[in-house]
């Protein structure tokens, strides 16, 4: 005894088309990395924190601020091939904000280029810190 429900098959195909709807714009939020903030401290010729950690494609915010009174520092973060270019100067008790989306995975260097005359730069007294962005889950 099998009758046919118009109504159950209409139901049953609503359904499917909603699941898949579903699992789609599931999909898209994920590729949507939502910004990651991050505040970068600079002072006594050191990055705090020294190492910064993301996925690939995830967009940066860092808020770079100099802790020191009278010393001024610098966030330079370049890679070609990882297609990174940041170099950003801040000021004696300053923060400067810079914005960036790292894509390729890897780990990279970034450091302080000042140096004042007759004085180690800020580099060769330690003033680095590396960027690993790490590659993207498959799904």
């Amino acid at each position: 005894m099998s009758a046919c429900h118009p109504h159950r098959s209409l139901a049953a195909m609503r359904f499917v088309t909603a699941v898949g709807i579903a699992l789609t714009l599931t999909q898209h939020v994920q590729a949507l990395e939502m910004p990651r903030a991050i505040t970068l401290k600079l002072g006594d010729y050191a990055f705090s924190p020294d190492h910064i950690e993301v996925a690939a494609g995830t967009p940066l915010i860092l808020t770079l601020t100099n802790t020191d009174a009278l010393t001024p520092h610098n966030f330079t973060l370049r890679n070609t091939q990882a297609g990174l270019d940041v170099d950003a100067d801040v000021g004696a008790g300053r923060s400067v904000v810079v914005e960036f989306t790292p894509r390729v995975a890897g780990t990279y260097r970034f450091h302080c280029n000042k140096k004042l005359p007759f004085l180690r730069s800020h580099l060769a007294r330690g003033m680095e810190g590396t960027l690993t962005v790490m590659p993207v889950a498959s799904k």
